[in-house]
């Protein structure tokens, strides 16, 4: 699989300076965002439950994937070596999906790919680029190119240097970086919608689709936050395919888009300033908020930095609050556990968002 610092057979990902160089081909907000998941994956880790029913992360990457035109969307599932409830996981999005799982070699680096039915294997492997541009029915990959104006170097290297690199150690080439590489070199190259599903949980008979933000509310009375209409069209499809959704956000101190992920590591005033919220959005959920009138965002929140896209406000009313960042992660993991079993939690209002706001 090549990339723009050569190709994946190549690359020595237990270099950190490597991996670094890798993950500045990404926008800086995309950096801070890993150091954001590597914070909520913490709580995920410590979710409660008695032995019968303990809610368990299904260890796969998944890309949702389609051109223009196209009747069929694909769903690239890497199987990370997950040993529950990936069968599972693969048989649901089949539903409404062409599914194709992918598997890496880590030795020799190399993914394949091969697509799936009911959970199944049904076709030879292929390599990921050679099965995902018969796919695509391109003949050419596109370039990666992502807008000089939305990689900040400095605040990318304070993602990586200060946190990532120290937090993962070793394990940064396989748990970080492959996944950027997965998702950028092995599956955008060959369409021009792509959507990373950020993490799965199997909670008893359950699948949860779990979506990690960091943002801060738009201006205005009441406060509200923006879905961008890609994401709530892959949450209705998923809902069809039976998962439900959990919308989670950390709601950044410091409303303004100066101020990255690094702030809450180094800042415990911050820390405590940042809410934890969430809301379940299902498919019902989803066809509301998409009748209002949608709003359009700059062109720094794309993927490639170029082009505004089409989003929707949702009231920070209609969440709920797990606490702060700066709480016993147990004590929010434990409230968020509770909101997924049913349990009501106290509604987020736009007085206590304020009153958490640093200046």
């Amino acid at each position: 699989m090549q990339t723009p610092l050569g190709d994946l057979t190549e690359l020595d990902l237990s270099d950190h300076d490597v991996c670094r160089r890798i993950l500045a081909l990404d926008k800086h907000r995309l950096a801070e965002g890993l150091v954001i998941e590597s914070l909520f994956d913490q709580y995920l880790e410590t979710f409660p439950g008695d032995q019968k029913d303990v809610p368990r992360l299904i260890d796969a990457d998944t890309a949702i994937a389609v051109n223009p035109g196209d009747n069929v969307t694909c769903a690239f599932v890497w199987d990370r070596g997950s040993p529950v409830g990936l069968g599972r996981y693969l048989a649901a999005p089949g539903q409404h999906y062409r599914v194709i799982l992918v598997r890496c070699d880590s030795a020799r680096k190399v993914f394949t790919a091969a697509e799936c039915r009911d959970g199944k294997r049904v076709s030879t492997w292929y390599s990921l680029p050679e099965l995902a541009q018969k796919l695509s029915g391109k003949n050419e990959p596109s370039a990666f190119d992502i807008d000089a104006s939305v990689r900040d170097t400095k605040r990318i290297n304070q993602s990586f240097w200060g946190y990532l690199s120290a937090h993962y150690g070793a394990e940064l080439g396989q748990r970080v970086i492959l996944p950027r590489i997965f998702l950028n070199f092995g599956i955008q190259p060959w369409f021009q919608y792509v959507w990373n599903v950020d993490r799965i949980y199997l909670q008893g008979n359950q699948l949860w689709h779990l979506e990690i933000k960091h943002k801060y509310p738009m201006s205005g009375r009441p406060l509200t936050f923006g879905l961008n209409d890609g994401e709530l069209r892959m949450i209705r499809r998923l809902a069809h395919c039976g998962l439900r959704s959990l919308h989670t956000i950390i709601v950044k101190p410091r409303w303004d888009k100066e101020t990255g992920s690094m702030f809450l590591t180094n800042n415990m005033t911050a820390r405590n300033s940042a809410a934890v919220t969430g809301r379940e959005i299902t498919c019902g959920d989803a066809l509301s908020i998409m009748r209002q009138p949608p709003c359009y965002s700059g062109a720094d929140t794309s993927f490639t930095g170029r082009k505004g896209l089409k989003f929707y406000p949702l009231q920070a009313t209609d969440f709920s609050s797990f606490g702060t960042l700066g709480m016993p992660h147990t004590e929010v993991a434990a409230r968020m556990d509770a909101f997924i079993r049913g349990e009501k939690r106290e509604p987020v209002t736009d007085d206590w968002l304020l009153s958490l706001k640093m200046e």
